[in-house]
């Protein structure tokens, strides 16, 4: 029987291979578009994908303003980054090379004086590759 795998043992890298160390939360889909189209004799509708779009979110704990920084300072600019997950109870290993990242903004300054500062970050990406994925 297979067990849930824990989500805090998931990683992501950046460009330069480099870990993002206070990740909290990470996202990634795929969303396809559609279109429908009705087929003679069939009452329902029929839908084919035409494209896609990617996007995704991570949220992380601030430890410094460098990732903000470089968003800010070079908002065309698309990065590589590697996302990983793998329990060490579990065989197996997922990881996913997302490229052509690129940040929809950044948060320059925030926080509350009761809580830790965490900055989400949203992004779309051009393509992706599964280096590894569980069975």
């Amino acid at each position: 029987m297979k067990e849930p795998i824990n989500g805090l043992f998931g990683k992501v890298y950046d460009e330069n291979g480099e870990q993002l160390q206070s990740t909290q939360e990470f996202e990634s889909q795929v969303e396809f578009e559609k279109v429908e189209y009705t087929v003679p004799g069939k009452f329902l509708k029929s839908h084919k994908v035409m494209s896609g779009t990617a996007s995704g979110n991570f949220s992380a704990h601030k430890l410094d303003s460098r990732l903000q920084r470089k968003i800010a300072e070079n908002p065309t600019a698309k990065y590589n980054y590697v996302g990983k997950l793998k329990e060490p109870t579990i065989d197996g290993e997922e990881a996913i090379l997302f490229l052509g990242v690129s940040f929809d903004g950044t948060t320059l300054l925030n926080y509350n004086v009761e809580d830790m500062v965490e900055t989400d970050f949203d992004f779309t990406f051009d393509d992706y590759r599964y280096l590894s994925s569980m069975t």
